[in-house]
């Protein structure tokens, strides 16, 4: 799979691009970061508009997304989606879609971007649910308006507390589709496992690599998984010095050998 960096905004240019990257919506306030990634989008990459739920615990609205969308040229939009509710995520989903249908004409000028549908719930039960009800409708809507097939998003937090992680969501009701995985699980070479158990995985996404780094952190490929510094506050301002920038090339490496199958596990 593809790997998507997220460094802080003022180290966007001191790492090679890797062709795909996911932007995260608030962040496109900042000029700095939407001039980065018009450029980039310019130089041919691929880019996925991101509703930055993660941060906000519910996805920003349609409306604005579809506004970003056209300015970058975006290839993929993120559907809104809220953290950990099944019903609320199929309801801001729908209302997605509901407004394409009304604005077939924003849709188009925006470049008819692919559609990412990122399950959401408590359990399993719930995110399978969630899963079925968002094709359901994506489906509906895709007869009418000749929509792309949708990506499937599958967030790290679900590597935590389902039964064999990510792997067994992927693997067991995602077949069939472009999937990204959203996030580095905290268990790193639990990635690993899905690219060997489920190549079909078109991409991933992590901030870890430059977060480990600021810290100090250089990660060992299959090694021992160090405690999570977590990203801070500030962390999309951070400035980051020669020696952190050495051990996050180290750590993208890493994170792109995982990602890649070939990392070697024991």
């Amino acid at each position: 799979m593809k790997i998507a960096l997220i460094p802080p905004i003022p180290e966007l240019r001191s790492f090679p691009s890797t062709g795909i990257h996911l932007l995260l919506s608030h962040l496109l306030e900042d000029d700095r970061y939407l001039s980065y990634y018009i450029d980039r989008r310019r130089e041919g990459d691929y880019l996925i508009l991101d509703n930055s739920a993660h941060e906000f615990g519910v996805g920003n609205k349609p409306d604005k997304l579809f506004k970003q969308a056209r300015a970058l040229r975006a290839q993929e939009i993120v559907c809104p989606d809220v953290l950990f509710d099944a019903n609320g995520t199929v309801e801001a989903t729908r209302q997605m879609l509901k407004y394409i249908e009304a604005h077939t004409e924003i849709y188009k000028k925006a470049g008819s971007p692919r559609l990412m549908i990122v399950p959401q719930g408590q359990d399993r039960t719930q995110w399978v649910k969630c899963l079925n009800n968002l094709l359901k409708a994506y489906n509906a809507t895709r007869e009418d308006m000749a929509l792309p097939d949708p990506v499937i998003g599958v967030s790290k937090d679900y590597d935590v507390f389902v039964k064999g992680g990510i792997t067994t969501l992927v693997r067991e009701y995602c077949g069939g589709y472009d999937v990204h995985c959203l996030g580095w699980p905290s268990d790193l070479w639990s990635l690993a496992r899905v690219q060997q158990e489920c190549p079909w995985v078109r991409s991933t996404d992590s901030a870890k690599p430059f977060v480990y780094a600021r810290a100090g952190i250089l990660l060992e490929p299959g090694g021992r998984v160090p405690e999570y510094p977590r990203r801070g506050e500030n962390y999309f301002q951070a400035v980051m010095n020669y020696q952190q920038h050495e051990i996050a090339a180290r750590n993208i490496r890493v994170f792109d050998a995982a990602a890649t199958d070939a990392l070697i596990l024991a």
